[in-house]
């Protein structure tokens, strides 16, 4: 397995520079990277790299895509954005929406250590936040107009990202059913 390159020493894949890594799963990795385009255009991502030897089993792949075709089409200011898919050298990969924050892991963690509530005021807005994505993911339709009845099925505190905006975000519909 490959380990996280340094700041200083960002790795080459495609168009995208890999920096530090975010996280890493069964399934793949994710790190910050940055996509290099013409004319010094720049965008910051998250890139979810499939782990390279899971790219010959068909299942890992299958599900692979299956997330990166269920997120793409959910556009929900609480839904982590997919910007790109595809694959490189035989690795696929998912660009999104890199998310300037921490998850909920976090503040609960903290919440622990300090012995201190969090305050309801931010308990009832992530958990507005959390039923509002997860309610656009469920009653989404197909371009048929077809409900796909999409249930995300691994909501945990580490797939959801509190941005410093304040606004939750949810991340990772690597296993949702569709």
């Amino acid at each position: 397995m490959n380990t996280a390159p340094e700041a200083s020493q960002p790795e080459d894949f495609g168009p995208y520079k890999i920096y530090e890594r975010l996280g890493l799963g069964g399934m793949a990795q994710v790190h910050r990277a940055k996509k290099q385009g013409i004319e010094g255009y720049e965008r910051v991502v998250a890139l979810k790299r499939m782990l390279s030897h899971l790219t010959e089993d068909a299942h890992f792949v299958e599900s692979f895509v299956r997330e990166a075709k269920v997120a793409s089409m959910l556009v929900h200011p609480n839904i982590a954005q997919i910007y790109d898919f595809g694959r490189i050298n035989g690795i696929y990969y998912i660009a999104m929406e890199q998310v300037d924050g921490f998850d909920l892991r976090k503040l609960l963690r903290f919440s622990n250590q300090t012995n201190e509530p969090i305050p309801l005021g931010v308990v009832l807005s992530i958990l507005y936040e959390l039923c509002d994505a997860l309610e656009f993911a469920h009653n989404f339709r197909d371009e048929t107009g077809q409900p796909m009845h999409i249930v995300h099925r691994d909501i945990s505190p580490s797939n959801l990202i509190l941005a410093h905006t304040g606004h939750l975000k949810v991340i990772d519909f690597g296993i949702a059913k569709a």
